[in-house]
């Protein structure tokens, strides 16, 4: 029986896949299944995976017609074994570091109290060249703005959740937990499906940050691109979510309505600020400027 379920979606991932998949193989925790799924890829994908599987049997394809991230996801976590203790949810362009799952699980183990922990993360390029060490922000609110939790801090409140701390891929879910959420959003379709389903865990248990970087994030040009425009459309659908109440639970849409407060009134003035003061360090002065002129408009003390 595997402790671990790691589902990796797939769409034409040839170039990557095969680093991926070898960052599991190396890892020192062997206790594992990899369940990929391929999402209707029309280049070498498929072929790949099975290299690995007819060597590996901890490897396995599911293929199905192109049908998105989320359904990828959905489909993966219904074909891995059922008696597994943990998923991750690997994306087949990045890599682990071989230590990941060890700590990681250890961790999970020694507190179970808890039903998430994530990891922070270095960010690659296509050539496997580190260009950035990351240390995840973790927001929560101040007094009249936004302020982050101290770094080595593990709590990671329903409220920084719901800021977008938490990177998809480097979250390992206790399987007990997200048994109880309603999975990966495919209304939502791509991007804050990570917020939707991670808060849904952080008010069914802790969320805990270990402040090690051990995922291999990759930025390249073939990824999806998450643009400040599509982010936005995305998240407002999630804040129409949480001040209507829909599909939430009694006991829990005041959490949602208080948190959608707080991204309408601080946290998108402050994203807004921060990414002002970027366009005019680029000299995009006009830009920049109705951008502050947006957040002042936007913010309230209470």
């Amino acid at each position: 029986m595997p402790k671990i379920s790691v589902i990796t979606p797939c769409y034409n991932q040839e170039k990557y896949l095969a680093k991926a998949i070898d960052s599991l193989l190396a890892q020192t925790f062997t206790d594992w299944e990899q369940v990929i799924v391929d999402d209707g890829s029309t280049d070498n994908s498929a072929e790949i995976i099975l290299s690995y599987s007819q060597n590996d049997s901890r490897i396995r394809l599911i293929q199905q017609p192109n049908r998105g991230l989320q359904k990828a996801r959905n489909n993966g976590f219904k074909a891995c074994y059922h008696q597994s203790k943990y998923l991750l949810w690997f994306d087949p362009d990045d890599y682990l570091a071989p230590q990941m799952l060890e700590v990681m699980l250890n961790y999970l183990d020694t507190n179970p109290h808890i039903g998430l922990a994530f990891c922070d993360y270095y960010l690659v390029n296509s050539e496997n060249c580190i260009v950035k060490t990351a240390k995840t922000p973790r927001h929560i609110p101040s007094k009249f703005g936004i302020k982050d939790l101290p770094y080595q801090t593990p709590e990671t409140p329903f409220i920084s959740v719901g800021f977008d701390c938490i990177p998809e891929p480097m979250a390992i879910v206790r399987r007990a937990i997200y048994e109880q959420t309603t999975g990966w959003a495919e209304w939502l379709g791509y991007g804050g499906e990570g917020i939707d389903l991670f808060l849904q865990v952080a008010l069914l248990s802790e969320v805990h940050f270990i402040p090690q970087n051990f995922y291999y994030y990759r930025q390249h040009s073939q990824q999806a691109t998450r643009t400040v425009v599509k982010f936005e459309v995305q998240m407002q659908k999630l804040i129409t979510k949480w001040k209507e109440g829909k599909d939430i639970p009694e006991e829990y849409k005041a959490k949602y309505a208080q948190l959608a407060w707080w991204w309408e009134h601080r946290f998108w003035p402050y994203l807004w600020v921060k990414e002002g003061r970027r366009m005019i360090r680029n000299r995009c002065y006009l830009t920049g400027l109705m951008l502050h002129g947006k957040a002042l408009k936007s913010y309230q003390i209470f």
